[in-house]
Formats: C-alpha cells, sequence, structure tokens
C-alpha cells in the first residue's frame, strides 16, 4: 500500500496519527522514540514512559532541527495526541510557571493551538502544534537564560489522603509553595479528576494581578488534560499550584495587591446570596436592558457596585447568568476596542477563561463566584487600562454601526480581513454587520484561522482567535453581532507577511 499526504492527514482526523504506517519503514530509515531513549536523571520529574521518550527528544533537540525531528516521528507512527501531551509537559517541566505569563506562554498556547487545529481542514491541522514546538524551543532557551528552571521531584512527607483538602486548601490560603505542592500530589494520587477540579476553580479566579493569566492556567490545564489523558495530571498541576501561588498577598501587580482586589468581597457575596437565587437563575437567557445597564457600571470600574447591581437582578429573578456574562464579555471586548493591545487582549483571554470554569463547575456558590469575579476583573481592567499612557478611547461596543458588505459570505468575510491591515476600526464595522447578516460562522471562522495559520507571530494570535471564536457562540444571540466586530482587533490581516516559520512548516509536513 502507498501512503499519500491525503492518507496520512486522514488519518490525522481520528484519536491519532497512527493506524496504517507499515510501509513507512521502507520508506526511510525512521524510528519512534523508545523508553530505552529516556533515561532522566534524578532530579527531574519522571513523566508517563509513554511520553518520556518524545519529551526528551523535544527537549533536547536543537531548535532549528526540531521540525526534521518531528516529522521523522510522526512519519514513524508518533501519534498526534502523544504529539500534543509531549509539547505540554516539555513547557511544564522546563518552564518556569512563576509568573504565569512572558516565556510560559509555550504552556497556555497549547489548548488553543489544539482547538484551532480541531476546527480546521484536514491539511491544516498540524500547523498549529508545529508553531506550538517552536515557541516552546524559544521559552526554554529564555528560562535557560533567566535560571534554568526544572520541575523537580516532589519532597517531603505526602498528607494523607483524608487531609490531602484541609491542607491544601491551608497551603493555598497561607501561599505556601513546598505544602500546597505535597498536597495536590496527594490529592491527584487519591481523588478524581472532577472532584479536584472543582476545588481549583476558585483560585483560578482569586487573583487578576497577571492579567488573568491564573483563570487561563487552570481552564487550559484542565481542557488540555481531557484531550491527553488524566495519567499526566500530577506534573501538571504541580506547575499550575506553583504558578497560582505567584505573588503572594502584599505584592503590587498591575495596580493591585491581592487583599484590594474583587475577590474577597466577591466571596462574601455569592456565599450570602447563593441559598436565595432563583432555580432557575442560571437559565440562558438574554436581557439586554440588564446587560447593557451592567456594562455601564464597568464602564465606572466600580467594582462593589457592578457585583452589588448582578447580584440584585439575579436575586430578585429580574435577570439570568446568562445576561451578566453578556456584559462581561461585551466589557472585554470593549475594552479592547478602547485599548488594542496586550491587556486589552487578555480581557478577551482571561474572562473566557473564567467562563468555562463556570460552564464546567458543578457547584452553585463557586459558579457564582466566577460569575461575579467575571464582572470584577473586568472593572479592574478597566481602572488599570485607564491609568497607562495610552488611556481609553471613547468608544462603546454596544453602539456600533454595521458597514455595507458584500451579500455572500466568503466574499464579506474575505472582505473584513482585506480592511483589517488599513482601518481597524472599519473592519469592525464590517463584521459587526456580518454578525447581523450571517448567523453561520463558518467563512468568517474560517478566515481567522487561516490567518493565524500563515501569519500569526506570537502565542496571543491563537490564544485571542481560539477565545474570541469560542465567545461568539458563550453570549446571547443578540450581542454575537458585537463578539464579531471584537474578533478584528487582533488578527493579522490577509495584506500581512506571511510567517517564515510557518512556510517551514509546511515545507516540512509536506514530506509526509
Amino acid at each position: 500500500m502507498t501512503h499519500t499526504r491525503r492518507h496520512f492527514l486522514q488519518a490525522a482526523t481520528g484519536a491519532g496519527l497512527v493506524g496504517c504506517w507499515g510501509d513507512w519503514s521502507a520508506l526511510c530509515r525512521l524510528s519512534l522514540a523508545t523508553a530505552a531513549d529516556a533515561e532522566v536523571t534524578p532530579d527531574l520529574v519522571q513523566l508517563d514512559p509513554t511520553i518520556e521518550p518524545i519529551v526528551r527528544l523535544i527537549e533536547e533537540t536543537p531548535r532549528e532541527k526540531c521540525f526534521e525531528m518531528m516529522t521523522g516521528q510522526l512519519k514513524a507512527g508518533l501519534p498526534y495526541r502523544h504529539f500534543l501531551a509531549a509539547l505540554f509537559l516539555a513547557g511544564l517541566r522546563n518552564v518556569n510557571p512563576q509568573p504565569p505569563g512572558f516565556k510560559f506562554h509555550c504552556v497556555f498556547v497549547i489548548y488553543a493551538a489544539h482547538q484551532l487545529s480541531a476546527e480546521a481542514p484536514v491539511q491544516e491541522r498540524l500547523l498549529p502544534l508545529f508553531w506550538a514546538l517552536d515557541a516552546f524551543k524559544q521559552s526554554q532557551a529564555e528560562d535557560v537564560a533567566q535560571g534554568d528552571f526544572k520541575l523537580r521531584p516532589v519532597t517531603g512527607t505526602l498528607p494523607s489522603p483524608e487531609r490531602a483538602w484541609s491542607e491544601f486548601h491551608a497551603a493555598m490560603e497561607d501561599w505556601d509553595e513546598p505544602r500546597a505542592d505535597r498536597a495536590i500530589v496527594s490529592l491527584v494520587r487519591s481523588r478524581g479528576a472532577n472532584e479536584i477540579i472543582e476545588g481549583l476553580w476558585k483560585y483560578g479566579a482569586r487573583d487578576y494581578r497577571n492579567i488573568g493569566h491564573k483563570a487561563i492556567f487552570v481552564a487550559n490545564t484542565w481542557r488540555t488534560l481531557q484531550t491527553i489523558g488524566w495519567q499526566h495530571a500530577e506534573t501538571a498541576l504541580r506547575s499550575l499550584v506553583l504558578g497560582l501561588l505567584d505573588f503572594g498577598r502584599q505584592e503590587r501587580v498591575n495596580e493591585y495587591a491581592f487583599e484590594d482586589q474583587s475577590y474577597l468581597a466577591n466571596l462574601r457575596k455569592a456565599s450570602e446570596a447563593a441559598p436565595r437565587l432563583p432555580g432557575d437563575w442560571s437559565v440562558a437567557t438574554a436581557n439586554t436592558g440588564a446587560t447593557t445597564h451592567l456594562l455601564e457600571i464597568l464602564r465606572e470600574g466600580d467594582l462593589n457596585a457592578v457585583s452589588d447591581e448582578a447580584l440584585s437582578q439575579l436575586v430578585a429573578g429580574k435577570a439570568r447568568a446568562s445576561a451578566i456574562w453578556d456584559a462581561a464579555h461585551l466589557a472585554a471586548g470593549e475594552l479592547m476596542m478602547r485599548q488594542p493591545g496586550i491587556y486589552g487582549i487578555h480581557t478577551v483571554t482571561s474572562v473566557n477563561g473564567l467562563r468555562y470554569a463556570y460552564e464546567t463547575s458543578a457547584d452553585p456558590e463557586t459558579r457564582l463566584v466566577l460569575l461575579l469575579q467575571g464582572l470584577g476583573w473586568m472593572a479592574q481592567f478597566r481602572n488599570f487600562m485607564a491609568s497607562r499612557p495610552a488611556g481609553l478611547k471613547e468608544t462603546r461596543i454596544n453602539e456600533l454601526q454595521a458597514a455595507e458588505i458584500p451579500a455572500a459570505p466568503d466574499k464579506a468575510a474575505v472582505d473584513i480581513f482585506e480592511t483589517v491591515s488599513e482601518d481597524v476600526t472599519a473592519a469592525a464595522r464590517q463584521a459587526f454587520a456580518y454578525g447581523q447578516k450571517f448567523p453561520a460562522t463558518a467563512a468568517f471562522s474560517e478566515q481567522v484561522r487561516q490567518l493565524v495559520f500563515t501569519k500569526g507571530t506570537d502565542a496571543h494570535h491563537y490564544k485571542y482567535a481560539a477565545a474570541i471564536l469560542e465567545d461568539v457562540a458563550n453570549v446571547s444571540p443578540v450581542w454575537r453581532p458585537h463578539q464579531f466586530a471584537t474578533t478584528v482587533y487582533y488578527v493579522r490581516g490577509r495584506q500581512a507577511s506571511d510567517s517564515v516559520l510557518m512556510q517551514r512548516a509546511k515545507e516540512s509536513l509536506a514530506t509526509l
């Protein structure tokens, strides 16, 4: 049987990339990395034996040779899921999660790359992972220059399974890293996955100071583990806990210390309000009046006023949670419009992480805290961004005006991203019109993915695109055109130069 590139890519659409590779050994002298290739030093955390060999190859192969190495492994039968897992675990083992940002984006980007890959045409599905492979090698080099972090084996006596949760919560309250590390290991070894993640959602939501990366870290860790397997949880959650404990209580970052954020007040308010919520408080029902009113309060940056108003609406049964989330998503998009750039990007990606946590959590009080934090963080972002030299433009997302666009969705989508390079505001008006005219998102989403895959140059192109496209579906239908408009603020237009790196990736993958 002759294996063409089409056969290879068709195989990639399944659970993995392996299934019919018998002829490859005759075509080239390649071999899949095995456990014999993986001798890990005792002071380095040991990974699952099925993944350790490929992680070692990724760690040790020079950056300029990684595409060739990985293409060889794929030809030899490396499954897609093992490739994804190895990229994730290589970052966790080799890159310091403190602070959870900067070079650690090589870890944050993994699920976004997979998310965009899953929706892409089959012939393009490996491109995001090749981008992530190169991103890891860059982050690895930066980490070596900054101290060469390695995730080590856990040390000390683990708490008993019966005491693991109380130890974990106490350690997190005290910002005690070694104690929390031992407790999370005990939990992974004795408790179920759903129970553990339920206990982590609030910790991702409690601290905005690194512009939302902690919530993103929790959400993306869980989502990635759901894809690659819970057997990798111990390594992933140990890194996660380190990231969650960065900064401590007193350090002031991005205008806030821990104590003066929205979390402690929202935790108390949620505890008091949860028993009084009507049974249908979380039903998906839009309320444009309530959403617009909350958006006005968010524009003032009043953390307490916005949470009080949201709870008043919820308890009285005047609005449901979806209307509150609509305000948070609109506020995030509006802040991106008012100050495009790194902070605006993270208004969108952080509220996306909080929303995912809310949709996944099974505990009503935790869900309420996450909802209130969605509002609280947008108020904090507003206050911080207003203090930056660039200031905030006077833009109101709920007052957008539609532009004229072609009648065909494919042509309309192309025109939007032709305009982006010249006038992002005009492109936003076109995108708003697209959302009004075409409820189906396929042509628009495909344009975004194509531009990220061919022109994306940093992790935020992947993260932002994955988050905003997901949030088009998260908001109530009446607000979806507004989410479309937000999309264009961090996608490189069709006139931007193609990525040289991704051209190399295409050439390498063409040999499969």
